[in-house]
């Protein structure tokens, strides 16, 4: 089987014949509600279809959808597979198709429309990230928000703040390394976000069987020609949302990664409820908003307050600036609990500075080990903050 877009192939017939073999498929019956012949003509002439034929040529699956929308809202109006052919994933495939379309072409969302009794339908779209967004009499409305983020030119240094700094390579992943590595456990380990390689390198170190999911295409293709040279690494391009994995992984990792995340929750949600094992640990560290650095360019009017977001952080895709509370909340808000709270480095200093100062013979290597032990004493003055999470078992069991 083969699967291509119709909008040149797709006649008023095919569509018609493909309708009428599937319209006992539909919650209720598709003629009780449409004219076959009518809505054929409608979606050949007006929509975009992606479609799945058989060794026969015959079309056995099909979605149909209209991107005529000014407020870049795409319309889903028709998915249906044969019966005979269903189980096969065609309608998932398709449904990808779809929304890929509409994410490439910049619209915002995916929407469509389900009768309420029909739970397959919905079982099918919710796994596509569907959720509801309006309800009227049994007709449920689903949409999917789409990616309008450009996450190659988030890597982009802007005209005032550089995306990573030497001070980011050279002494916060080591010591984030030093964090980890007495929770590490024996096993599979997933990094989530492994921009260019950098701290893949440090985690092969650690791990043979060990994979990486990125959404940047540019910082996917600089990793693998980075780290390849040294170590093997399953590396998968995509959204994290809309990555199936079907491993589960003993060590997952998140560094600098879930402040830039949509919706940071659901995220943790599916670390927890898909991809962590039993023994599993999450390690997660990010952008500290109570630093002093930050504290101090707050005292300067350079940030409007700790946790603000600022016009670079923004360009580079920042969604929130955390404190340890404000992590520790999402963590257990997603159902993972929390075993270890701690901070990465004390940290008075902007990055910027701190590669000025490690250009000299100023700062020596006691000096950064009295600033990460100072650090662990002290988490909420540390450049980062760190959790250490696993999955929340009820004791009674």
């Amino acid at each position: 089987m083969s699967s291509i877009t119709l909008t040149r192939y797709a006649t008023q017939s095919i569509i018609r014949t493909h309708l009428t073999s599937v319209k006992n498929s539909f919650e209720p019956s598709l003629d009780t509600y449409v004219n076959i012949e009518e809505y054929s003509k409608k979606i050949a002439n007006l929509a975009i279809i992606w479609g799945e034929f058989d060794m026969e040529g015959v079309l056995i699956g099909m979605v149909a959808a209209y991107d005529n929308n000014p407020d870049r809202v795409g319309w889903i109006t028709n998915v249906s597979v044969d019966p005979k052919h269903t189980g096969r994933g065609i309608a998932s495939k398709l449904l990808d198709e779809c929304v890929a379309f509409f994410n490439q072409k910049g619209y915002i969302k995916v929407m469509l429309e389900v009768n309420a009794s029909n739970k397959a339908a919905i079982a099918l779209y919710t796994k596509h990230n569907f959720k509801i967004d309006n309800m009227k009499d049994k007709t449920l409305t689903l949409a999917r928000s789409l990616n309008s983020r450009d996450y190659n030119n988030e890597l982009k240094d802007t005209a005032d703040h550089k995306y990573v700094y030497n001070f980011d390579f050279d002494v916060m992943h080591p010591y984030m390394i030093k964090a980890f590595e007495p929770h590490f456990v024996q096993g599979s380990c997933l990094e989530l976000g492994s921009f260019k390689g950098d701290f893949t390198k440090r985690l092969s170190q650690h791990f043979a069987d060990l994979t990486c999911v990125e959404a940047s295409s540019e910082a996917i293709s600089e990793a693998k020609l980075s780290v390849n040279k040294i170590a093997q690494v399953k590396w998968i391009e995509g959204l994290f949302m809309d990555v199936d994995l079907d491993t589960k992984y003993d060590n997952i990792i998140l560094t600098h990664v879930l402040e830039h995340i949509d919706d940071p929750i659901e995220l943790l949600s599916k670390i927890k409820n898909e991809w962590l094992s039993d023994k599993g640990k999450l390690f997660i560290v990010v952008p500290n908003a109570n630093a002093p650095s930050r504290q101090i360019a707050v005292k300067m009017g350079l940030i409007e307050h700790n946790t603000a977001i600022t016009a670079s952080e923004e360009e580079h895709g920042h969604n929130i600036t955390y404190t340890l509370d404000t992590l520790d909340s999402h963590a257990r808000a997603s159902g993972l609990e929390v075993t270890t709270r701690s901070g990465i480095f004390f940290k008075a200093l902007a990055n910027f500075q701190w590669d000025q100062l490690l250009q000299t013979d100023i700062i020596s290597k006691e000096y950064l080990d009295g600033c990460y032990d100072l650090g662990q004493q002290y988490p909420d003055l540390c450049s980062s903050i760190m959790l250490i999470c696993k999955k929340e078992f009820d004791e009674k069991f």
